[in-house]
């Protein structure tokens, strides 16, 4: 009788070791670490949704193809349509 307790308390033990491994084992999988690195896994860059949509001008909101980028006197950078690139000329930006 003895030996059956401890046999079946050691079944027990076991199976309870293995589901509170299993579970630790899925919450590493389900959950990144949690430092951030700058660093992005080019898999993850390849997948992820890249429209060559239009960008907004950076003057008059307007979305167009295509933006002609300008370097303004404080360092920025500013994308300007075709209509605004009279702006550009007045103040003297420098093409990039």
């Amino acid at each position: 009788m003895k030996y059956v307790a401890i046999l079946l308390a050691l079944v027990v033990l076991t199976g309870v070791y293995f589901l509170v491994w299993k579970r630790k084992i899925n919450i590493t999988r389900n959950y990144p670490r949690t430092t951030r690195s700058n660093v992005i896994s080019m898999d993850s860059h390849r997948k992820a949704k890249q429209s060559p949509g239009e960008q907004p001008c950076s003057s008059c909101k307007k979305k167009n193809g295509k933006l002609i980028f300008y370097a303004q006197d404080n360092g920025t950078v500013v994308g300007l349509c075709k209509d605004c690139q009279s702006k550009a000329k007045k103040r003297d930006m420098l093409p990039l």
